[in-house]
């Protein structure tokens, strides 16, 4: 039987969430066996990969940093820099030194497989640079071996990624359950690259960039494949068993940050509720699992509304979270999401100022509105998740106060604040002075790719992003997301707790602020013990056992 092996290196976990499955690779399994291919999944985010990662003595080393820093006000001082670099750059040391003998365990997998092709997915920081590492050891020992890459990358940086390396075969920037199809076939010799929509090659001295096709039928997708045969790190306690489904791809809002209509399409798509409920039913019955994320990033609440009747319907014991946006969300339908087992939502704001949100994003959202949906969602025991985006193009000391104020009225149960990223294809990246930065977009490319985010150290001391903001440069304008995220905590405003993270603690019966905390710290010291007490915990909820 034809074979082919997919990998996800996403680097050392920077949060509890890297450790949930990957429902992309599921997908292309799933899509494989559909043509009659034997998938193999490897996937390298698991508690094992965290522990292999982190010498247990660095980990003690850095609890008691940990300790020190917690106890002290302010910034740390220069000798605690002094001893954090050192202890970081000893962890750096330690993790290529795996990387090495991990691509040699890629190697010796590949010779055992013999795969007609290998499928890798390709992630930011350390999860690019890995891949780029492995996917060239296994160019040196496998000439002619097809090796194609996919995910967030090649979407964000597409041919840029060829000025880094050329090992890989293809990269596919769009939807990749059928261009994997295609994929084999042209592993066979069927077909040729430049018949397949959606990919990116090399044609002797010239990058070639295919057309996206129209976009996959949300009810056509293949059925994800999580058997421990197929993903052996579905095994045990090794990931949070949460399994996310596709509800929905493509969206018609086009905010100028987002990369999802440039992903997926600016035309909505969605599954039929009874499909989705299906899988659920399936994986519950299936995986034991019943708990679940729905990924759509724009999810329309009338479909949710379908969804949430139909597992109160069937009687389905399950619980899950999902996306909302404000302009199709209806206050009346919470109560019915909630019942069904809803436990959080995530909502984009962005910011609380209207003028800066339509001149900055291109969001049409009434603020005025917002007010009246959170409190809906949390009246009906809903855990209501707002993000926000500080500093945006044109606040000012004023509307970033407004945002505050604003939030401060609205008072959702957590708020992730994320400082302004410059992305290549979107509208921040492809008109910047429009918008009041200041970005190299050569740089912007070259560096963004390989960017790597310090976990030991706060965002002002991370190495400076390559793009500046009404003239402030990297710690200038993160010194500003910092203080918006210390003056929300202020008022008894949760922060950084996305939706996912809200159901990992529910599952593992920790509170969200709890939750946050302790995560935080176990990834920056390496605490895969604790970690993975808690993935215990949390799958104990998850799975009937």
């Amino acid at each position: 039987m034809p074979s082919a092996l997919l990998i996800s290196y996403g680097g050392y976990p920077a949060t509890a969430s890297s450790l949930t499955p990957d429902n992309g690779l599921a997908n292309l399994a799933g899509a494989l066996a559909e043509i009659g291919y034997e998938p193999h999944i490897r996937d390298f985010a698991t508690v094992s990969f965290m522990r292999r990662m982190f010498p247990q003595k660095l980990t003690i080393q850095l609890r008691v940093r940990a300790a020190e820093l917690m106890a002290s006000a302010g910034a740390p001082t220069p000798e605690q820099v002094r001893q954090l670099k050192d202890l970081d750059a000893m962890v750096g040391a330690h993790q290529q030194a795996q990387l090495e003998l991990i691509a040699a365990e890629v190697i010796d997998e590949v010779r055992k497989l013999t795969p007609d092709f290998v499928g890798m997915k390709l992630w930011n920081g350390d999860g690019f640079t890995g891949s780029v590492f492995i996917a060239e050891r296994l160019r040196e020992q496998f000439p002619d071996l097809p090796i194609h890459a996919g995910g967030p990358q090649c979407s964000w940086f597409g041919e840029s990624i060829y000025r880094r390396t050329d090992a890989f075969t293809s990269l596919t920037h769009g939807e990749g359950e059928e261009v994997i199809k295609a994929l084999a076939e042209n592993a066979r010799g069927q077909r040729g690259l430049e018949s397949i929509p959606g990919v990116i090659y090399r044609d002797g001295g010239h990058i070639v960039r295919n057309e996206l096709g129209d976009g996959l039928d949300m009810n056509s997708l293949p059925e994800p494949i999580y058997d421990e045969s197929v993903y052996p790190a579905m095994a045990g306690d090794e990931k949070i068993k949460i399994i996310v489904l596709d509800d929905s791809r493509g969206c018609p809002y086009q905010c100028a940050f987002c990369m999802h209509p440039i992903e997926s399409g600016n035309r909505l798509r969605t599954a039929r509720a009874g499909l989705l409920v299906d899988r659920m039913q399936q994986m519950g019955e299936r995986y034991g699992v019943r708990a679940f994320r729905f990924s759509g990033s724009s999810t329309p609440g009338n479909l949710m509304a379908r969804v949430a009747a139909e597992v109160l319907r069937r009687e389905l014991d399950v619980i899950y979270t999902c996306f909302g946006h404000f302009r199709s969300a209806d206050p009346d339908h919470f109560g019915l999401m909630a019942r069904s087992g809803l436990h959080a939502i995530f909502f984009g704001i962005e910011s609380g100022c209207q003028e800066v949100l339509e001149k900055a994003v291109g969001k049409k959202v009434d603020l005025n509105s917002v007010k009246e949906t959170v409190l809906a969602a949390q009246r009906a025991g809903i855990f209501v998740v707002a993000s926000m985006i500080v500093p945006l193009p044109f606040d000012t000391e004023e509307t970033i106060r407004e945002s505050l104020e604003f939030l401060a009225e609205v008072r959702p149960d957590s708020v992730p604040v994320q400082f302004p990223g410059v992305v290549p294809p979107t509208p921040w990246g492809q008109e910047p002075e429009r918008y009041g930065f200041d970005v190299d977009p050569e740089e912007l490319a070259m560096v963004g790719m390989d960017y790597k985010i310090k976990l030991l150290f706060p965002p002002s001391m991370w190495e400076p992003a390559p793009y500046r903001l009404d003239g402030m440069d990297f710690a200038q304008f993160t010194a500003r997301t910092l203080r918006f995220a210390q003056q929300l905590e202020d008022r008894g405003i949760l922060v950084g707790v996305p939706d996912d993270n809200a159901l990992i603690a529910r599952c593992a019966g920790m509170s969200a602020r709890d939750f946050r905390d302790r995560t935080r710290l176990w990834c920056t010291i390496g605490d895969a013990d604790a970690m993975g007490t808690m993935v215990a915990a949390a799958n104990r909820n998850i799975v009937r056992r």
